[in-house]
């Protein structure tokens, strides 16, 4: 009752004054002053309404309640077992999971609004987490403490010796490495690479850029974006300032480790074991409790720093079969699943902008890596980033790509939409695939004009197409790339300058990473069109 009588007045005097003013013409002169003068006033008044009706009289304003007070809480259980706890919930089982995937979808259809159980990451039926190694134990018990986990298959398993603490690079390689993944080992590197057009030189050159990557790591496990150069560029067009990627060490330490994975080494085994743990472990350490790896990164490089760091936890987890890195996989990818636009299907710098092509890439790629990593439940993300590839297509048969819709194709985004279709399902003569490979390959690499990211997906798209295109495009990419890198044995030795276009955002770090991972494109993956489809999950 009080409540109203305090607003009703309020309702009263507001209307009295609005009529005054009016009457009055009061506002014909120093409008602004005056109109600023007023909204104080006005959420003055609100504030102190705000106050009386609520901040300043309790829930039970009107009763006289005393003495003690007991709630009663009842839990009414299933049919089918026991109550539910009210607090831990994760999501939908596998079983319902794998259910709903199995229905028949309409490609055109757009994906719903996210909900809780639409981002839940959850392992298919039948398929056991490994048991976690000693050596990343102690990181799991600190990382995900308190943290429930999205399924009883994702639980680490418990050990019983104590861990070391550091990786060994005697460790011998996983046996059931995903087929995706199989050439990256060092019994197939060699012969995949001679086989696809790989050569000695391309091999020397990675070895280079993993090994000065190697001196460039931090004591702490990151690559120091900032100390490489990183945040003295200006994006094209001048959408960012130059200091946007200063604080991206997640992202150009994500970027650094998936050059090591491309190599075929992980923190269970190979040469550089002892750098990619440490690697690891500072990711897992600043992983927030939503499970995004953007770190300190600002506003413009947040989702690309968590995708490319998600990104190479996805594919460690599935290279080493290291149980202790899938929940924070699965807490990663959870949070990529979120920042989804749920009607565009896009992805850009935060949840709920529409997307754009270029973030949209490197979620792809997350959820590929994911479903090798025995993860699933994508199928609605998926359809939504088909969505998306819609809306910023253009040609005769929609195989080039802006980077928003509306705007001009380009080489760099229809070779990343290219990739992404692909990964999708796309199959490699589809007249869209063969009209961005036509405009991709009207764009050759130039070495006096250098952009690692483009040629980075030119490549894979190519790739992972085949034939006559991709053999041109490889023969134009070494002869551009390779004499590039820095020689001699100088503090660079090994490494890539950034280039002009985006090599100032991320710096040297990732100039020589992307250089590496593109010159790592022979095995790093099982070209697509020998396998007539998409990149399957791991049975």
């Amino acid at each position: 009752m009080q409540a109203a009588w305090i607003v009703g007045s309020f309702a009263v005097v507001l209307a009295a004054g609005a009529v005054v003013l009016v009457r009055t013409r009061w506002l014909q002169s120093r409008t602004l002053e005056k109109c600023v003068a007023l909204s104080v006033l006005l959420h003055a008044a609100l504030g102190l309404i705000c106050a009386l009706v609520g901040g300043m009289a309790p829930a039970s304003w009107g009763t006289r309640d005393e003495g003690r007070m007991t709630m009663v809480v009842l839990l009414e259980a299933d049919d089918d077992g026991p109550a539910a706890a009210p607090t831990g919930e994760t999501g939908p089982t596998a079983a319902e999971m794998s259910a709903d995937d199995s229905r028949d979808r309409d490609p055109a259809e757009l994906p719903p609004p996210a909900t809780e159980a639409d981002v839940a990451v959850l392992a298919p039926a039948g398929r056991d987490a490994p048991a976690p190694p000693g050596d990343l134990v102690p990181l799991l018990e600190t990382v995900a403490a308190d943290e429930p986990t999205a399924s009883p298959a994702a639980a680490p398993a418990e050990v019983d010796e104590a861990p070391s603490t550091t990786a060994s690079a005697s460790d011998v390689p996983r046996a059931d490495v995903p087929p995706v993944y199989a050439d990256r080992t060092d019994a197939r590197r060699g012969a995949a690479a001679l086989a696809r057009g790989g050569s000695e030189a391309t091999e020397r050159a990675v070895q280079a850029a993993l090994a000065w990557l190697v001196r460039a790591q931090a004591s702490d496990g990151r690559w120091d974006a900032s100390a490489h150069g990183a945040g003295t560029g200006r994006a094209p067009g001048g959408q960012h300032d130059g200091s946007v990627g200063a604080r991206s060490d997640t992202g150009v330490s994500g970027l650094a480790l998936l050059a090591f994975l491309g190599a075929g080494t992980t923190h269970r085994s190979g040469p550089d074991a002892a750098t990619v743990e440490r690697g690891l472990r500072f990711l897992l350490d600043v992983q927030r409790d939503d499970g995004s790896l953007a770190g300190d990164a600002e506003f413009f490089a947040g989702l690309y720093c968590h995708g490319m760091a998600t990104l190479a936890l996805a594919e460690c987890c599935a290279l080493s079969g290291d149980g202790a890195l899938r929940t924070p996989l699965e807490r990663a990818v959870r949070h990529t699943l979120a920042a989804q636009h749920p009607i565009t299907g896009g992805w850009r710098y935060a949840p709920g902008d529409r997307g754009d092509t270029s973030q949209l890439g490197w979620q792809v790629l997350v959820l590929s890596a994911a479903r090798q990593a025995g993860l699933g439940g994508f199928d609605a993300a998926e359809t939504g980033a088909r969505t998306f590839l819609q809306g910023v297509s253009s040609g005769q048969a929609g195989g080039l790509a802006a980077y928003r819709p509306g705007e001009r194709p380009s080489v760099a985004m229809t070779a990343e939409a290219l990739v992404c279709r692909l990964f999708l399902g796309m199959p490699v003569d589809h007249p869209a695939a063969r009209e961005a490979l036509d405009f991709i390959g009207r764009h050759p690499p130039d070495p006096r004009r250098p952009n690692a990211y483009t040629w980075y997906y030119a490549t894979l798209a190519s790739f992972h197409s085949g034939g006559d295109q991709w053999h041109r495009w490889n023969q134009a990419l070494q002869a551009a790339l390779l004499p590039l890198q820095r020689g001699g044995d100088g503090p660079h030795a090994g490494s890539w300058d950034p280039d002009p276009v985006w090599g100032g955002h991320g710096g040297r770090v990732y100039a020589t990473a992307v250089a590496a991972l593109t010159l790592e494109v022979y095995y790093r993956y099982l070209p697509i069109h020998q396998r007539g489809g998409r990149i399957a999950a791991t049975p």
